[in-house]
């Protein structure tokens, strides 16, 4: 399937299908580990467990089981699903938009970011210490002239 306007929004385009995907891989990932956990005997392994190659894979050094070819074909089903929607036009064209405006704005340099840190960093203790001075006057007011 070709590309929706394939030189406009690639890094929008990317990085959310990168992101994505990423969540998509894990999900299978916890999916394997999931599917695996359902025991058999210690006599016969369950279905999802037993290896069906007679050793381990090369590469990965596990066992090729149900469990991993189910986790395998999700990923591979997600992944191709994640692809045809951000080749729909509706998706690609607000990924393309909003790239379009993130070139648009005027980003702060580092000492701005870093003196605007040291300034919230500053006003936070402060507002900790007038609270915890609040409470704890609060506290003992309460404990001396009240109960």
């Amino acid at each position: 399937m070709p590309k929706y306007k394939p030189d406009q929004g690639s890094y929008a385009r990317t990085t959310g299908f990168l992101l994505l995907a990423s969540l998509a891989v894990f999900g299978c990932y916890t999916l394997y580990y999931w599917l695996l956990s359902f025991r058999g005997t210690d006599d016969a392994p369950s279905f999802m467990e037993r290896d069906l190659s007679g050793g381990n894979l090369p590469v990965l050094g596990i066992p090729l089981t149900m469990a991993l070819i189910i986790a395998v074909v999700v990923a591979i089903v997600l992944l191709v699903i994640l692809q045809r929607v951000f080749n729909r036009p509706k998706v690609a064209d607000m990924l393309i938009d909003a790239e379009t405006e993130m070139r648009k704005c005027t980003w702060p340099t580092f000492n701005e970011t870093f003196t605007s840190s040291i300034v919230i960093l500053v006003v936070m203790v402060f507002f900790t210490f007038a609270l915890a001075g609040m409470d704890f006057l609060l506290n003992r007011l309460m404990r001396d002239y009240v109960f």
